[in-house]
């Protein structure tokens, strides 16, 4: 391998099963206004853990709310530790499919060059055979040459007439 890809070492397979009953699928833009985690929520934890306890009761707070709390901070380390893979392996995914679609693009094209050099100091019918190719390889190209067109279209009609230079005026 060289120093611009390594094989992938982390997980193939991510196990989601223990928190599948807790994960929720949202409506589009129903996470619009919601409330994210501040910095700080390892303090303000630490301190409900000891404040609800000896507190808790003098405030009106039932136990069964800090529980929750305990609860969903529980669920989100579950997730978030899920994420991190899921994340990274959908990142992989991503890199991989470019890697090997650039790779597999590169061979078409030397496909072409080799049908194009046979055609040209050799046997012109090859062309036939690969037509198809040779267009799918030249798309890009093509398309690159008509937009230079359009720019260069769209700049000599919105340039101004060159000025012509006034007259003096004469004194007669």
């Amino acid at each position: 391998m060289n120093d611009t890809i390594a094989p992938y070492m982390g997980p193939s397979i991510i196990d989601v099963s223990n928190v599948r009953p807790k994960l929720v699928d949202l409506a589009n833009g129903k996470l619009a206004g919601a409330q994210r985690e501040k910095v700080g929520f390892p303090e303000v934890f630490d301190e409900l853990s000891k404040a609800i306890p000896q507190y808790g009761e003098t405030l009106g707070i039932h136990t069964s709310m800090w529980q929750r709390i305990v609860d969903k901070t529980a669920t989100l380390d579950e997730i978030r530790a899920l994420k991190k893979d899921v994340l990274k392996l959908a990142e992989v995914l991503q890199e991989s499919e470019v890697y090997y679609e650039d790779a597999r693009e590169a061979d078409i094209s030397r496909i072409g060059g080799f049908v194009d050099a046979t055609a040209l100091h050799g046997d012109p019918s090859v062309q036939a055979a690969f037509n198809k190719t040779l267009e799918y390889r030249s798309r890009y190209a093509k398309k690159a040459a008509d937009q230079r067109r359009k720019n260069k279209q769209a700049r000599t009609e919105t340039d101004p007439a060159p000025a012509t230079e006034a007259k003096a005026p004469s004194h007669a």
